[in-house]
């Protein structure tokens, strides 16, 4: 985690300043601050008609009766690139746009939701019950195994109670 807030806080900044100092060096002060300005504003307009447009793809995916996750992660890569936009800067303004291009960001989207379903204990959540067990609310999970090794398929019960008492467990 120090990393990331390492590169967040101090290399992006210097590096940007540094990039900055450049570019004007090169076309002067004013253009680059024009430039900065341009592609805050171009990258609004983008980031508007993006995301009006994964807005109807939702709307599209959930008339259909699917979950649109692709459109969410979509949605959120779009709010980042356009922030990304509105921070001074060349580099932000380079991953902002790469955020807002619908070839990058859906590659990234899908990428990221394949890598978030897959499980390492081979197992795939399926959805969850609440019942009434022995007079107390119990959340029952039910999974189906992703892969054909010996599988016991089942439920796992968990009582909502906080009163019960776990030392009696066996640890493994």
């Amino acid at each position: 985690m120090f990393k990331v807030f390492f590169m967040v806080f101090i290399v992006v900044p210097l590096l940007e300043l540094y990039l900055l100092i450049e570019v004007g060096s090169q076309i002067g002060a004013l253009p680059t601050i024009l430039l900065t300005i341009l592609t805050a504003l171009v990258g609004g307009l983008l980031m508007k008609h993006q995301g009006l447009q994964v807005v109807q793809q939702a709307q599209m995916a959930v008339a259909k009766g699917e979950a649109p996750q692709q459109q969410v992660i979509e949605g959120m890569m779009i709010f980042i690139g356009g922030a990304m936009l509105l921070l001074p800067g060349l580099v932000t303004d380079f991953i902002g746009f790469l955020f807002l291009l619908p070839p990058v960001r859906v590659a990234l989207a899908k990428r990221w939701l394949a890598k978030r379903a897959r499980n390492p204990q081979g197992f795939s959540y399926v959805r969850t019950e609440w019942t009434v067990k022995d007079g107390e609310p119990t959340q029952v999970r039910h999974y189906e195994s992703s892969n054909d090794a010996n599988v016991i398929e089942g439920e796992v019960l968990e009582s909502d109670d906080k009163k019960s008492d776990r030392d009696d467990r066996p640890t493994r």
